[in-house]
Order: C-alpha cells, then sequence, then structure tokens
C-alpha cells in the first residue's frame, strides 16, 4: 500500500504541503517546518528601550582669530582675459520642391472601421455581517506541547588548590644546558681557477687520422625533350555529357500576403473565467489575539554556575625567570671533523681520446651509374585530368511543392491531464484520505486501496 502526501501527488509544482512550503516537488526527504517552538513561543515586550552608549557629541571651539590667508590667495596670479570670439556656423542648404511624404506604412496600413470595446465591469463583494464559526487551521494543525524545564548542568567539585608552594623553575632551565663554542671554520673550496703552465696541445684524432682523397666528377643525366600530344583535345567532360540543362518554372514564394484579417462576426466575450469561475460567500477574517503575559511571583535567582564555583583564590607572585649569564672559555677549539677524518683525496688522471683503428677505404670496382629509379621505373602515357566540377546552373522542377511533413500527417492533439493534487477532495479525485499525523501531516492513498482495506477489515471481523 502506498501513502503520499500532497508534495508528491503534485505534478505542476504549485502545490505544497503546509508543513513543507519551500519543500523541492520529488523529494520527500526535507525537514517539517512545525516545531515545538513556532507552536508554543509567544513573544512578551520588552521592559523598555535600551539607552544609548554613544557619546555626547560636543563642538569644540577656538577663540584665536580667523586667518584669512589661504594658498590660493597666496599662489594664485591673475591674468590678462581676451574676450571669446564668436563662431558662426554654416548656413543649411534646403532643397527645393515638395516633399513627398508617401510611405509604404501609409500606403498598405491604412485605417480599418471597428466598435469599440465596452468596459466589463464585476458585481461588487458582498460582505457577511455574521460572524465565522468554524475551526481553522492554526488551532486544528498547531497544537499547545506541556514544556519541561531544562535541569542546569553543574559540574561534581570545584577547584583544588596545591598546596605545595610554586618553586619557580621549568623543565627548559633545569635540563637544557649552554656550551661555550668559537664559530666553525668554512670547508668552502677557494674560488681561485686552475691554471697550467704547460702549451696547449691541439692535435686531435681528426686532425691525426684524416686522409684526403681524390673527388670522382659528378654524373650527369641527360635531360629528355618535351614531346607533345599530336591527337585533338576532347573537351566533351563527365560534367558536360551527364548534367544537362532542364526547363522548369521559377519557385514560388510561400510568403503570406500583408493583408490585415478581418471579419465581420460579433464578438464573442465569455471567457473560461466567467463560465467556470463560481462565487462563494465570503465572511470577514477574524483576528487572533495573543495570550496576555503574566508575571511569575517570587524573586528572580540571579546566582549563577560561575559565581557559585568560580572563586578567588590565593595566589603568590609568578617570579621572573633570567637566562644564566655567558661565561667566555679560554680552552683550545678542536678544529677535527668526521669530513677531515674520513675523507681521502684519490690521484686524478686524464682519459685518454678513443680513436678509429683504421680510416676510409674507397672501393676499387667502377661506378656503373645506374640506379633503382631508373631501373624499375617505367613511363606511361598521360594526357590531363578530366574536371568533376558542377555547372553552376540551378536545378529546377517542374513539379508541384510537397508540403506534407511528419508533423501534419502523425501529429495527434493530446489532452493534458490536471494535476492529481489540485483534484483532492472533490469527486473526480481518485485518492482518498488515509490518515492524519499528530503534526498536521495528510497522507492519501487510491481508493481501489481503500477497497482492498475495508474488505479485508470485514473479513478478519
Amino acid at each position: 500500500m502506498t501513502k503520499q502526501c500532497i508534495c508528491q501527488l503534485c505534478t505542476c509544482g504549485k502545490h505544497r504541503c503546509p508543513h513543507r512550503p519551500y519543500g523541492i516537488v520529488g523529494k520527500s526527504d526535507q525537514p517539517c517546518a512545525v516545531t515545538e517552538y513556532k507552536s508554543e513561543f509567544v513573544p512578551r515586550e520588552g521592559g523598555g528601550i535600551r539607552e544609548s552608549f554613544k557619546p555626547d557629541y560636543t563642538v569644540q571651539t577656538n577663540t584665536a582669530p580667523l586667518d584669512d590667508e589661504t594658498t590660493h590667495k597666496h599662489d594664485y596670479i591673475k591674468h590678462p582675459v581676451d574676450k571669446a570670439r564668436s563662431y558662426k556656423p554654416e548656413e543649411v542648404y534646403v532643397k527645393r520642391g515638395d516633399f513627398d511624404a508617401l510611405t509604404s506604412y501609409n500606403k498598405e496600413y491604412t485605417p480599418k472601421g471597428g466598435e469599440r470595446a465596452k468596459l466589463i465591469k464585476h458585481e461588487s463583494q458582498k460582505v457577511v455581517s455574521a460572524p465565522f464559526e468554524g475551526d481553522p487551521t492554526y488551532k486544528a494543525d498547531y497544537r499547545k506541547w506541556e514544556p519541561a524545564r531544562t535541569e542546569a548542568i553543574r559540574h561534581d567539585g570545584g577547584y583544588i588548590a596545591s598546596a605545595d608552594p610554586f618553586k619557580g623553575e621549568s623543565t627548559y632551565s633545569t635540563d637544557y644546558l649552554k656550551h661555550q663554542g668559537a664559530a666553525r671554520q668554512a670547508i668552502r673550496p677557494d674560488n681561485a681557477p686552475m691554471q697550467s703552465q704547460e702549451p696547449f696541445d691541439d692535435r686531435t684524432g681528426y686532425r691525426a687520422d684524416y686522409v684526403r682523397h681524390p673527388q670522382q666528377e659528378r654524373f650527369q643525366r641527360v635531360r629528355e625533350e618535351y614531346a607533345p600530344n599530336k591527337a585533338s583535345l576532347d573537351s566533351l567532360t563527365t560534367n558536360k555529357k551527364d548534367f544537362t540543362p532542364k526547363q522548369a518554372d521559377r519557385t514560388r514564394s510561400m510568403k503570406p500576403d500583408q493583408q490585415g484579417y478581418q471579419s465581420n462576426a460579433r464578438f464573442e466575450d465569455s471567457t473560461t473565467n466567467k463560465t467556470d469561475f463560481k462565487r462563494w460567500e465570503v465572511q470577514p477574517i477574524q483576528t487572533h489575539k495573543p495570550d496576555e503575559y503574566r508575571q511569575k511571583p517570587g524573586d528572580m535567582d540571579l546566582n549563577t554556575m560561575y559565581n557559585s564555583e568560580f572563586t578567588p583564590k590565593p595566589l603568590a607572585k609568578v617570579q621572573a625567570i633570567r637566562p644564566v649569564e655567558r661565561r667566555a672559555n679560554d680552552a683550545k677549539f678542536d678544529a677535527g671533523t668526521t669530513y677531515g677524518g674520513d675523507f681521502r683525496k684519490w690521484p686524478g688522471e686524464r682519459t685518454a681520446a678513443i680513436r678509429a683503428q683504421s680510416g676510409y677505404a674507397p672501393p676499387n670496382a667502377p661506378f656503373e651509374g645506374m640506379s633503382t629509379y631508373k631501373g624499375h621505373y617505367i613511363p606511361h602515357p598521360g594526357g590531363p585530368q578530366p574536371s568533376f566540377k558542377p555547372s553552376g546552373v540551378a536545378y529546377q522542377s517542374s513539379a508541384p511543392f510537397d508540403d506534407a511533413t511528419m508533423y501534419r500527417t502523425e501529429y495527434t492533439h493530446k489532452e493534458v491531464e490536471p494535476c492529481p493534487a489540485a483534484l483532492l477532495d472533490s469527486p473526480r479525485s481518485n485518492m482518498v484520505l488515509h490518515h492524519q499525523e499528530a503534526t498536521g501531516h495528510k497522507f492519501y492513498h487510491s481508493q481501489q486501496e481503500a477497497a482492498i482495506a475495508n474488505y479485508q477489515q470485514q473479513v478478519t471481523a
């Protein structure tokens, strides 16, 4: 059995549950807007307007005479100003002759005769003087709850002061011992460049092993002369052969005529509002008077947890912790380090150059002069490639225009179903009220499920 709320039945997005007025349609996991605070909170009048903490505004006056010497008077120098010259605008040339004011708008849009629309006046609302009798949703859905007073949260015991006196020594001052030492010398090597007195050895493997060989003459290929084709050029292309001109009429414009629609029929003023709208008797709304504030008897207990548990304790003044004075050390500094004791210098030699074992050995056989391209390539006779470009003549047809589209042939009008939430509590609705929670939520289920549930109850009874 499926039970649904108004928020779950709504499909148009305009119906909301009164307890979830701002929820999203289709999501029923939103929190309920009805709370104990909103149902039981009663606003009360305050004790009065709080006094302002803004200081008084007093004007500071001075009895010294006003010094009217400004920087403008001191630095400004007057210059002679000439009279501005008048500027005469150019004369406007006006063409002679009559102005043709006939436009396409005045020519095509001519005035049409028509009757003036009559004013639709609604009947005045009738006010009923009888008092309203009924139970509003505010009293039915918002019920009063009996609140209980929150108990105060207190600690088990108070603060217990230590009986031992404060010595004023910390772990840092007792465990940390300062050692005197001089600054360590830098292990960085000297930045002086390494220089040698020996002459520069420019004898490389290329100079020692390179052997010059005589260069042979380059083979030159004999160019073949161009021999034109003696046959005449066939100018008939595939485009000219297949695409022949056709005779067809010019495509007619589908633009509608620019003429206004006129009708001599009488204007029908019957609307859905006039036919379907029913007037309901409206009674004046009764205002809800809030409950008067009543002060509780007895005096207010101003003793708080802070005043009762946090009492002043007698404490001694903390003594200042001063560092020990630095004393000079006359002992000789030991410069021996792990790096200086373990590091050893190894003798370095220059890497020998890698040279080739043998030089270039030219072949003894003579060059034939026949390449792979000349041996395997065979020339074939060929003419110019025909053009596949179509002609610029537009395609024309004498057949009538076929305006039968899939939309016109297959489209069928559908009936829009109304929202199920708008039909609740009406004869057209298929949903019946199932139950109502204590907070005011209403849940509905279908009439078939209600009939099945009633039949099961009768069978069990």
